[in-house]
């Protein structure tokens, strides 16, 4: 596929907003719509859902005109076919916190003067699956992280999925394959990190 990735920015908020409207993903039920607040909103400490799915668009509109949703929109022909969440790894302890207690793998605390980007999710529309979709977002997130001065890009992974649809975190053989390292492992849960440096 011939894909164009572009960083999210406050201007593509309608472009984001469009693909998680109509792109089906999490069991293609309309509840399931995550809008990518779910992990990540204000109110990950307590009560982690935001009862509704337009509470969750309009907040994640908020939040992407506020710059603070990071990530990268794959498109192919005008249509946007991926994203995935990248932040900091300082801007993204509530979704850490979450995976740390989801997945009870030893999360290492960032040295001093480390800069880490952290990806969370990805989700791509099922007609692009598995067409390397993902990969070409990974690895031009690998060389944006490295030109904007940071030093890892991290992640966490399971070894096997149960099912498709809990595979949002990236499969290890993705992150291996873009030349990542296993940090910490326990049980079938991976952290996983590649230097840029």
């Amino acid at each position: 596929m011939n894909i164009e990735i572009r960083k999210l920015t406050p201007d593509l908020v309608d472009d984001y907003m469009r693909f998680f409207d109509t792109t089906p993903h999490n069991g293609d039920k309309d509840e399931n719509k995550c809008y990518c607040v779910t992990w990540c909103g204000d109110k990950a400490e307590g009560d982690r859902w935001y009862p509704s799915s337009d509470e969750r668009r309009s907040h994640a509109i908020r939040r992407v005109q506020e710059g603070n949703i990071q990530g990268y929109l794959a498109y192919c022909d005008d249509e946007i076919v991926g994203w995935c969440n990248a932040n900091t790894k300082a801007d993204c302890q509530s979704c850490i916190n979450y995976l740390s207690y989801d997945a009870n793998v030893p999360i290492e605390e960032c040295h001093a003067g480390e800069k880490i980007k952290f990806i969370f999710c990805f989700a791509i529309a099922p007609k692009a699956q598995r067409k390397g979709v993902a990969t070409q977002l990974l690895d031009y997130i690998c060389r944006d992280a490295a030109a904007d001065g940071f030093d890892f890009v991290e992640a966490h992974s399971k070894i096997k999925f149960a099912s498709a649809s809990n595979a949002f975190r990236g499969h290890l053989a993705m992150y291996e394959k873009c030349g990542f390292s296993i940090a910490a492992e326990q049980a079938d849960r991976v952290v996983v990190q590649k230097a840029l440096r």
